[in-house]
């Protein structure tokens, strides 16, 4: 059998640890899991994770900090995180971005009807809390292919762009917990 590296086996070791977990604080099934990853999200140098699951229909994601024992503590809870179909090409899932520092909320359509969209939420731990720092959503009409929309914006500073033009708007601290489609910036809604 072939030796797993150092990162391999902390990231199976933190799974394990989270399934545990979370079986002992609520009735999640392994095949609830949509998506885990680990990380550290408060850059301490204890390895951090966290978990999107399906709950019927809705998209709840958990958030776990190490504490000073190693041992993953749940921190944060908020449900409909994200929109899931039920078919391939319609499951959230969460990605890692500089160096396992930020966590990225993925949803999005690339399989039903002809408009296919993303939505990404950059998610950074700011001053002990869990704050949405940025905010993508790209789309694109399969019959139109010269229909494609993106916008960008980091909300921490203001700065985005929307189908290649540049904008600012006010910088924002948004928690994690507080997010809502109510908080997507104006200027990313489709015309």
């Amino acid at each position: 059998m072939e030796k797993l590296n150092k990162f391999t086996y902390k990231f199976l070791t933190t799974l394990i640890i989270i399934l545990s977990t979370m079986s002992s604080i609520t009735y999640a099934k392994e095949s609830n899991v949509l998506s885990v990853v680990s990380g550290d999200w408060n850059q301490d140098t204890q390895l951090d994770a966290a978990v999107l699951m399906k709950n019927d229909d809705i998209v709840e994601i958990y958030i776990f900090l190490a504490d000073k024992k190693n041992q993953l503590q749940t921190v944060l809870y908020k449900k409909d995180i994200a929109w899931m179909g039920s078919m391939h090409g319609t499951n959230p899932y969460l990605e890692t971005k500089e160096k396992g520092h930020s966590l990225l909320i993925i949803s999005g359509n690339d399989s039903i009807g002809r408009n296919r969209w993303s939505q990404i939420l950059t998610v950074a731990y700011r001053k002990k809390e869990f704050r949405v720092g940025g905010y993508t959503y790209e789309s694109r009409d399969t019959l139109q292919p010269d229909n494609i929309h993106n916008c960008d914006v980091n909300l921490f500073t203001g700065k985005g762009f929307k189908d290649k033009k540049t904008f600012k708007i006010a910088g924002q601290k948004i928690k994690l917990k507080d997010w809502s489609a109510e908080n997507i910036p104006e200027k990313c809604e489709e015309e």
